[in-house]
């Protein structure tokens, strides 16, 4: 059963503090296309500019032609997606004419923001990403990387926002790690959930003697204080003793122009553990080989990160949102 994280009116109110902190008016025009059940649709921004009295237009599903058309025809100023859909505008037919020059700035969260796609937003319609992190146990509005940072931090989530006190730590021992060195992300601070709804269990595992809640993601912080989110935890997988995140593979792979959606996840291997399996959907004017896009990824990765298997898919298994669902890639395989 999904644990069901309990929303106060304390995080709610927190989350538009640090949203409106972050740059957000009473003239901003939003497009949302995340559902309304969703931490993105309902806290991001539509909350702080209803507030606000801004406008927001709520889609239904995510169709790439609609969200360019909307964005050009209404002149909409701000906009915030999950990296797929960002990744599917692209391959809109309507992305070569599409007018974006209303846009103040687009959010990215959700997973990490492909570093070749930002720019390609940034190069071909000269959009600033901002990219940030959250989550339901403790808001959307965690962090968010400023305007000034957008290209010297590309990749990045930012400092935390205020009131947000965040930590990587070891996943086993609890201690803090250095900077540059990959652990779990922890944050602390009044916009934490209660826990979740009759699962005492559940939210004691959640948070540490500290207080810190554990968000099961694997992330880094450089000298300077900016964090980078490094992969779910979840998704990790060994590979002969060694640690695999497959965001790292997925990064590599959309720098490759045959691919337009990729996602990588752990299968059983008897040799090895576990292995990459790659899942891929071909650009429509390619059709690059298994063996190709094995012999890329060799040139550009560690031997043990290489997936040892590459699948050809018509389409991507996605959520509401848009987020890929690994765990149906992960069916297909077991199929």
């Amino acid at each position: 059963m999904p644990k069901a994280a309990q929303i106060s009116h304390r995080q709610v109110v927190w989350n538009i503090f640090n949203t409106e902190f972050a740059d957000v008016k009473g003239t901003d025009s939003f497009l949302n296309v995340f559902p309304m059940f969703h931490t993105g649709g309902l806290f991001v921004f539509a909350t702080p500019i209803q507030i606000m009295g801004g406008t927001i237009y709520q889609t239904k599903g995510v169709d790439p032609d609609q969200l360019l058309t909307v964005i050009q025809d209404e002149k909409l100023s701000l906009f915030a997606a999950v990296p797929s859909v960002y990744q599917m505008m692209t391959q809109s037919p309507s992305w070569a004419e599409a007018d974006l020059s209303s846009l103040r700035y687009c959010i990215s969260g959700g997973a990490p923001m492909p570093v070749p796609l930002m720019k390609k937003y940034q190069q071909e319609k000269n959009v600033v990403f901002r990219q940030g992190f959250g989550l339901t146990e403790f808001g959307p509005a965690d962090f968010i990387l400023s305007a000034e940072d957008s290209e010297r931090k590309a990749g990045s989530i930012g400092k935390p926002n205020f009131f947000v006190d965040a930590k990587v730590v070891d996943p086993e021992t609890n201690e803090t790690k250095s900077p540059d060195e990959i652990g779990e992300l922890c944050l602390r601070g009044p916009m934490a959930t209660t826990g979740y709804f009759e699962n005492p269990e559940a939210t004691a595992a959640l948070f540490d003697d500290e207080n810190y809640l554990h968000t099961g993601d694997m992330a880094k912080v450089d000298d300077e204080g900016y964090f980078y989110i490094v992969d779910r935890l979840k998704d990790m997988f060994l590979s002969g003793g060694e640690n695999v995140f497959p965001a790292e593979i997925e990064k590599v792979l959309y720098e490759n122009s045959d691919v337009e959606m990729c996602a990588v996840v752990g299968i059983p291997n008897e040799k090895w553990g576990e292995v990459g399996c790659a899942f891929i959907v071909k650009n429509i004017e390619a059709n690059p080989t298994e063996k190709e896009i094995i012999d890329y990824l060799k040139n550009n990765l560690a031997k043990y990160k290489v997936p040892q298997e590459v699948r050809f898919i018509e389409e991507m298994p996605l959520s509401g949102p848009g987020k890929i669902l690994k765990t149906e890639l992960r069916k297909m395989v077991v199929s």
